[in-house]
């Protein structure tokens, strides 16, 4: 099972300022949507069917993302994306956004989901089934705090095998 999916997706005129560079609140489109076809497609999991099914639904609840460098319009970037935090009530997806070969950073982002029931307008706990599925899935962060998104970065930086500057966009 691949707990790391990732896809390609091609940055589209629309989503850009002036400058050409992927606005900002489009990231978070771009991740939300890889992350949706990555479950969809890599564990057979739609996020729409299980609303509609069981009412209940995640809704964010916190979003960290840090922009490293911009990414251009006709850019194609690379989104990997992973469960990196479980419990019982709530998620934690990772997404990094790298251009089309892996060797430049555009941006990382922790988004926090905390599962819902929408009838109700309250949060419960994972049925027991889904937590195990999403503890199936989940590829952990070591010792996990939400605060701790800049020492990821650098270990993603790290990984590539250069430090990359900050670059705001």
């Amino acid at each position: 099972m691949n707990k790391e999916p990732e896809s390609k997706v091609r940055i589209q005129f629309e989503h850009c300022d002036p400058f050409g560079h992927l606005n900002n609140m489009q990231y978070l489109s771009y991740i939300m949507t890889a992350r949706t076809n990555h479950l969809r497609d890599e564990y057979q999991f739609d996020l729409f069917e299980h609303g509609n099914r069981t009412g209940n639904n995640w809704v964010v609840s916190r979003t960290r993302i840090n922009y490293m460098a911009p990414i251009k319009y006709n850019e194609i970037a690379t989104i990997q994306t992973r469960l990196i935090h479980v419990d019982d009530r709530k998620i934690i997806p990772e997404a990094i956004v790298y251009n089309a070969d892996k060797t430049k950073l555009h941006a990382i982002a922790w988004i926090e989901f905390t599962y819902f029931n929408v009838n109700r307008a309250r949060p419960l706990r994972h049925e027991s089934e889904l937590l195990d599925f999403l503890k199936s899935i989940a590829l952990p962060l070591d010792e996990f705090h939400l605060e701790k998104l800049d020492l990821r970065i650098s270990e993603i930086r790290k990984s590539l095998g250069r430090s990359l500057q900050m670059v705001d966009v």
